[in-house]
C-alpha cells in the first residue's frame, strides 16, 4: 500500500503533514484582545460538530487541526483559566484548507467590563445566560497577510467605515447591531453603522442558527453563519466574519454554511392493513414522503419475524411497503415497524399494529 504524504506550513513557519483523504485542515492564531502578543498559552482549539477532535494552541499561538471535508464545522477555543472561551462562525469545508482562522480571545477584565456597560444578563458563575454574537467588518488589506505576525498584526484600524448587518431570524429580545467606537474600542448602541474599528455585535440571541449578513453603500463583504447556545460567545474575527470583498471577489464557499437538516420530511398513515390468505397474507403500511428516503418494512410477533424485511429506495409521493407473511405464521396480532433514513442521515421510527387473519 502507497502512502503519500504532504507537507503544509502553519502560520508559524512550522511544517506538518497534509490532510487525510476526505479532510481539510483549520489553521491560524490565538491572541488576547487589547494585547496581540499573548497568545493564551495552555488553550486547546476543539470543534463543536466533533467532541473528538483537538489540537493544542503552540507557544506562538498558531494551531492546527484537521477535520472532515464536506462538513458544517465550528470551530471552538478551551482556555485557561482567566480567558473566556470563543467560537467562531460556521464553516461548512468545501475541498480546501481553511487558513488565518484566528481566535481573538477575550480576557475575563473585558469579558465582564463589556458585560456590565451593555446590561447583559449573567449567570450566578457571571457567565452570560444567552448567546452574543461578534464580528469585524475588516478591510481586505486585513486578509491580505499572509502571516500573522509580522503581517496580520499590523493592519490596524482594520474596519471598513459605514457599514452595517442584519441578522435572521430576528428572535426573542435580541439587541443589535451595536457598533463599536474608534479610537475608545467601546460598543456605542446610539452608532448607527461600523467605526474604523469595524467591530458589532448582537446580545441576548436565543439559541438557534443565524445569518449574518452585511452591507456598505460601495463596498460588498462576506455573510456567514452563526450557531448560538446559551452562555456562547461568538467571534467572527478577521480576517473571517464580515470581511471586505475585492472587485469580481465572491465569499469563499465554506462561509456559505447553512443550518443543518435536522428533520426527516415523510408522513406515515395511522394505521398498517393486513390482507390476503394462506400464503398471500402480507401487512401493508402506508406513507407521504416529502423527500427521498430509505425504507425498511419489518413485521414481528415477539422478537420473531414474520417475513422478509427489504430495504427500498423510495421517491418523493405516496408509497406503500408490503410484507409477505411467512405460511405457518398463525393468525393473531402483529407489530409493523417502519425505519426510514433521508439523504441527510436522519432517521425516523414509526410502529403500527394490526391483526392477520388465516
Amino acid at each position: 500500500m502507497a502512502l503519500c504524504l504532504a507537507f503544509v506550513t502553519t502560520d508559524s513557519g512550522k511544517a506538518g503533514l497534509g490532510p487525510a483523504p476526505g479532510k481539510v485542515l483549520i489553521s491560524g492564531t490565538a491572541y488576547a484582545f487589547f494585547d496581540i502578543d499573548d497568545r493564551v498559552p495552555g488553550a486547546v482549539v476543539r470543534i463543536d460538530e466533533f467532541p473528538g477532535l483537538s489540537a493544542p494552541v503552540q507557544a506562538d499561538g498558531s494551531y492546527v487541526i484537521e477535520v472532515p471535508d464536506d462538513a458544517n464545522v465550528t470551530p471552538y477555543i478551551d482556555t485557561p483559566d482567566g480567558y473566556n472561551d470563543i467560537y467562531l462562525q460556521t464553516f461548512h469545508t468545501s475541498g480546501s484548507n481553511l487558513e488565518h482562522v484566528n481566535f481573538q480571545v477575550v480576557p475575563d477584565l473585558y469579558y465582564n467590563g463589556f458585560a456590565l456597560l451593555l446590561d447583559v444578563p449573567r449567570d450566578e458563575n457571571g457567565q452570560i445566560e444567552q448567546c452574543v454574537i461578534v464580528s469585524t467588518f475588516s478591510i481586505h488589506e486585513a486578509r491580505d497577510a499572509t502571516t500573522f505576525d509580522p503581517g496580520f498584526k499590523d493592519v490596524y484600524p482594520h474596519g471598513l467605515p459605514g457599514s452595517t448587518a442584519t441578522i435572521t431570524p430576528l428572535m426573542g429580545d435580541t439587541r443589535g447591531p451595536i457598533y463599536f467606537s474608534y479610537p475608545a474600542i467601546l460598543p456605542d448602541p446610539e452608532q448607527t453603522a461600523s467605526s474604523e474599528d469595524g467591530g458589532v455585535l448582537w446580545v441576548e440571541v436565543p439559541p438557534g442558527y443565524y445569518w449574518l449578513e452585511p452591507s456598505h453603500p460601495t463596498e460588498r463583504l462576506a455573510p456567514f453563519l452563526a450557531h448560538c447556545e446559551n452562555g456562547r460567545l461568538i467571534n467572527a474575527n478577521p480576517p473571517w466574519g464580515f470581511y471586505e470583498l475585492k472587485d469580481g471577489e465572491e465569499p469563499d464557499p465554506a462561509v456559505m454554511a447553512s443550518e443543518p437538516d435536522t428533520t426527516l420530511d415523510a408522513r406515515v398513515d395511522k394505521k398498517a392493513k393486513a390482507g390476503g390468505k394462506g400464503k398471500k397474507r402480507k401487512v401493508k403500511l402506508g406513507l407521504n414522503a416529502g423527500e427521498p428516503l430509505t425504507a425498511k418494512l419489518v413485521v414481528t410477533r415477539g422478537k420473531r419475524k414474520l417475513g422478509p424485511a427489504k430495504t427500498k429506495q423510495l421517491k418523493p409521493g405516496k408509497r406503500k411497503l408490503a410484507v409477505r407473511i411467512r405460511k405457518q405464521v398463525g393468525p393473531g396480532r402483529v407489530k409493523a415497524k417502519l425505519m426510514l433514513t433521508d439523504e441527510a442521515g436522519n432517521t425516523k421510527v414509526a410502529t403500527r399494529k394490526t391483526r392477520i387473519g388465516r
